[in-house]
């Protein structure tokens, strides 16, 4: 299995705290596609369809 990156850990822990994609984009500085890839792959190394489930 593909590990999650440093980056990926970041974007993932902010969303399971419940920020919006443009609140990571803030806090991050990273442009929303960035976002957007980044929990694509987390959701791909984890086998799952949503953050929600990737959480459980």
């Amino acid at each position: 299995m593909n590990q999650i990156t440093q980056a990926e850990q970041e974007v993932f822990a902010l969303s399971i705290d419940g920020h919006s994609i443009s609140e990571i984009q803030d806090i991050l500085h990273k442009e929303e596609c960035t976002i957007k890839n980044q929990r694509r792959r987390i959701l791909k190394k984890l086998n799952t369809q949503s953050m929600t489930e990737a959480v459980k």
